[in-house]
């Protein structure tokens, strides 16, 4: 535990969860609650192929449906993260505004907690008291 990294984090409360406020049990417990999202830059190729609406897909051209089966194939690190190349052909070809590109774009998103965020592994409440007291 990097304590120097959980007191600072405590005392400046970037977040304002209002720490100061809380228990070292309640601190440990928000640190662990999953309220953030962290954008990822690659998916798999079941991941692309569950965000495709297919009623959107059957409405691209032969060409647009050969890049798609084209991305869906680079198997499991496809690079989707801005200004990839597997992100722009797909939005060029669903349209900016799809449900496909919607659905992509949340599957973009992981839910993740304030301590891993922070690159804590499991925050306990002995280590907030610990913290606070250095």
């Amino acid at each position: 535990m990097d304590y120097t990294k959980l007191k600072a984090e405590l005392d400046v409360d970037p977040e304002n969860r209002n720490y100061s406020g809380m228990t070292n049990a309640q601190v440990a417990a928000d640190l662990a609650t999953s309220y953030r999202t962290r954008q990822l830059e690659t998916l798999t190729s079941a991941e692309v192929y569950e965000a495709i609406v297919p009623s959107e897909f059957q409405a691209l051209s032969d060409e647009q449906k050969a890049y798609v089966r084209d991305i869906i194939g680079l198997g499991s690190d496809i690079q989707a993260g801005a200004g990839a190349q597997a992100r722009t052909v797909l939005i060029g070809a669903f349209g900016a505004g799809s449900a496909t590109i919607t659905a992509l774009a949340a599957a973009l998103l992981e839910s993740i907690t304030r301590a891993s965020e922070l690159g804590f592994g499991s925050v306990r409440e002995g280590h907030v008291a610990y913290a606070r007291s250095a």
